[in-house]
């Protein structure tokens, strides 16, 4: 660990991923988009017994998934509190609702990890199925330093293989939905107009 610089609690910048293949922007849909720091905090609309789409919990939060960014951030690509916002690099998309906040830091945006896609979810501009969740845009980077040593640290569990965060540490693009379709095929979908 130390041959690693591992033996103490540093700041390590993000990690080139090596994307495994290219990324193509989508069709231009006439919003602004911008590169932010996407990162995955713990779950705040629930718990582990307690899920967000409880209706307790639903009382708590918009009834749906959303995804944070800065005051900045959103004055300057015309995103507005609760606008339907898509989320995307080369890995997936995500449709979410937008929580802008003075508390989230400018050149980033996050999205709390464990918001089931099971309510209030419309399909993304992007891919053209349902909008994803807060893993739709990482992907498993396992650390090899973390793998030493032959003890049970490294271990399997459903759709993650890994013992640390830093697949968590993504960039993406962030841009304001123009069609909210809900796939439903009922015309209850919209269109979000630019800010004045």
């Amino acid at each position: 660990m130390r041959a690693f610089g591992e033996s103490l609690l540093v700041y390590r910048p993000p990690i080139d991923t090596k994307a495994a293949k290219g990324f193509t922007l989508p069709a231009d849909n006439g919003f602004k988009s911008k590169a932010l720091n996407f990162l995955t905090p713990h779950q705040k609309w629930g718990i582990h017994s307690t899920y967000s789409d409880n209706l307790l919990m639903l009382t708590l939060n918009r009834g749906g998934p959303v995804v944070w960014l800065s005051e900045a951030d959103a004055a300057e690509i015309d995103i507005e509190d609760n606008d339907w916002i898509e989320v995307y690099n080369a890995n997936g998309s995500i449709a979410a609702r937008a929580v802008v906040s003075q508390r989230v830091k400018a050149g980033m945006v996050m999205m709390y990890h464990a918001q089931e896609r099971n309510v209030n979810v419309p399909g993304s501009e992007v891919t053209g199925t349902r909008g994803g969740i807060h893993n739709s845009v990482t992907r498993v980077c396992p650390k090899p330093t973390h793998m030493i040593g032959g003890y049970a640290q490294l271990s399997y569990s459903f759709n993650y293989y890994g013992t640390v965060g830093s697949n968590r540490d993504e960039f993406v693009l962030v841009r304001k939905m123009k069609h909210v379709d809900w796939l439903d095929g009922e015309g209850n979908d919209s269109v979000q107009e630019a800010v004045k």
